[in-house]
């Protein structure tokens, strides 16, 4: 049952039937009950019978009427008799719900035709003012306007339907002027927030809420949303601008203005489901990996001019998990996942100081497990990479192993400055010596595999991502958890990085949303 307050009283409906069935009104017969109820005791005021089944219902303080949807049409009541005064219909199969303006004889109501239906009550009756169609294709059996709200001044309506798992926010000419993402289901029900101006709340199907402070100005300036999933980002060595590179494009960002420079779309051959990317010291190239192969993108127009097919000795079997270049950009290495054959994925170097003329340096075969890190010393002498077989750190001259350790897999990294290395293990991240002798210290915290790893602070704090869907920042010396960035929109916090001054931190999550945060 639905409780609203109507003045004095406590509106509620309440069905008669144990399963409603009016998702496809197929078969639906069941009758519901309207009550109006003192709001403090609940004490009975008045009880009458729609007479059909209800979906949803609105109270109209301008006309003093109650109003509830059916199939397909909408009825007005008088509260104080409980008679119907007035009845309109749209056309359509089912109104699943409805609201009313908050000062005016107006309302509104969203139908499975995907419509928004604007209607105007009369001393006669009521009718229909206008009907806006969502600018989307819902492909679900029960698709439509699953939940639709007037702003607390009138001014704007929210909206939702099941496929985009966003709230779309229109004004009083029926313009689309925003949307809102960060849902990881189908958004199914949309309130205000009394007494605010901009304050909305979302619920989706998976019981995930969201309370939206939106801007008066442009509703898009109050999230970047990148509509698909993104795999990878990062920053460009003077900062001018970072890119995202999710399964079907690259895009290009300008850092200051956070505003899209230039989109490449991959053609179906070159996107893959995991790849990542690596600017260039030279600050002219961009290097993305596909399944197979790295392509070289010209910066800032990103046209692809070059791609080596680095697994070409794989024969189809592997797929690339991580690329990193050298600070000179000498080289650069890309790591294998195998799977058929997982003992003999590798890890692939390359020379890069001319990006349009690569050629292989060496591949070490001897790893004898899937990889899924990788990572080089800034000053180009060491190579680390990580996955099933733990850690392994190489010598960059020829590819010949260092050291081993026995824990890390998702994350690997040099410790700026020092002879120390990153590993992590799932959830939890390591600290070792430079030999893999000793666990310096335990970083814990996440519940989830971690994801990433940067430095930031002058290198005293690390900051990780984690598919828990957090952002945690721990202290290098003492491994303390001192700070947490919780978002219940996120699922999947896939990535992190920092600029080059460390004064803003990006993390994509697995929602679409890109996150720009300073540490």
């Amino acid at each position: 049952w639905y409780q609203r307050r109507v003045r004095e009283a406590v509106v509620s409906t309440q069905s008669t039937g144990a399963a409603r069935k009016a998702i496809t009104w197929d078969g639906a017969t069941e009758e519901n009950n309207v009550m109006t109820l003192k709001p403090e005791s609940l004490e009975l005021i008045k009880r009458w019978t729609t007479g059909k089944p209800t979906w949803h219902y609105a109270y109209n303080k301008a006309s003093n009427k109650l109003f509830s949807t059916h199939k397909g049409n909408v009825v007005g009541w008088n509260t104080n008799s409980g008679e119907q005064v007035c009845e309109g219909e749209d056309g359509s199969d089912v109104i699943y719900c409805i609201d009313s303006h908050p000062s005016s004889n107006t309302l509104i109501s969203g139908n499975n035709d995907l419509k928004v239906v604007e209607w105007e009550i009369t001393e006669t009756g009521i009718g229909i003012k206008r009907q806006v169609e969502l600018p989307c294709l819902s492909g679900w059996a029960f698709g439509g306007v699953w939940s639709c709200k007037y702003s607390t001044q009138g001014d704007l309506f929210y909206c939702t339907e099941p496929q985009s798992m966003s709230v779309m926010v229109f004004n009083e000419e029926s313009e689309k002027v925003g949307e809102v993402k960060g849902h990881p289901a189908s958004v199914n029900c949309i309130t205000t927030i009394p007494g605010t101006r901009n304050q909305v709340m979302s619920c989706d199907r998976e019981r995930f809420t969201i309370l939206w402070n939106l801007p008066d100005g442009d509703i898009d300036a109050c999230k970047m949303v990148i509509d698909e999933k993104v795999l990878w980002v990062g920053f460009s060595h003077d900062q001018k601008y970072f890119v995202s590179v999710t399964e079907s494009n690259v895009r290009l960002w300008d850092s200051a203005t956070r505003a899209v420079i230039n989109t490449e779309v991959f053609d179906d051959a070159d996107g893959f489901y995991n790849s990542c990317g690596a600017f260039h010291p030279n600050q002219q190239h961009l290097l993305v990996t596909g399944k197979a192969d790295v392509m070289v993108m010209a910066l800032p127009g990103l046209e692809l001019i070059n791609s080596y097919d680095v697994l070409a000795s794989s024969d189809g079997d592997g797929s690339t998990t991580s690329i990193s270049i050298s600070a000179d950009g000498s080289r650069f290495l890309v790591t294998e996942c195998r799977n058929s054959n997982s003992d003999l994925s590798a890890a692939f170097c390359w020379d890069c100081t001319d990006p349009l003329a690569a050629t292989e340096a060496w591949v070490k075969r001897d790893y004898g497990a899937r990889m899924f890190s990788g990572i080089l010393k800034a000053d180009g002498s060491k190579a680390m990479i990580g996955g099933h077989a733990g850690t392994v750190i190489i010598d960059m001259q020829d590819g010949s192993t260092l050291a081993s350790i026995s824990v890390g897999c998702w994350v690997t990294c040099f410790v700026p400055g020092s002879t120390e290395v990153m590993v992590s293990d799932d959830s939890t991240l390591y600290r070792y010596d430079g030999l893999g002798e000793e666990n310096l210290m335990t970083y814990k915290g996440h519940s989830g595999k971690i994801t990433g790893l940067v430095f930031v602070n002058e290198n005293k704090n690390i900051l990780t991502s984690s598919d828990d869907g957090t952002i945690r920042m721990f202290d290098v010396l003492s491994g303390e958890c001192i700070y947490a960035f919780f978002n219940h929109r996120s699922e999947n916090v896939r990535r992190i990085a920092v600029n080059s001054s460390g004064s803003l931190v990006l993390a994509p999550n697995s929602n679409g949303m890109l996150y720009l945060l300073s540490p």
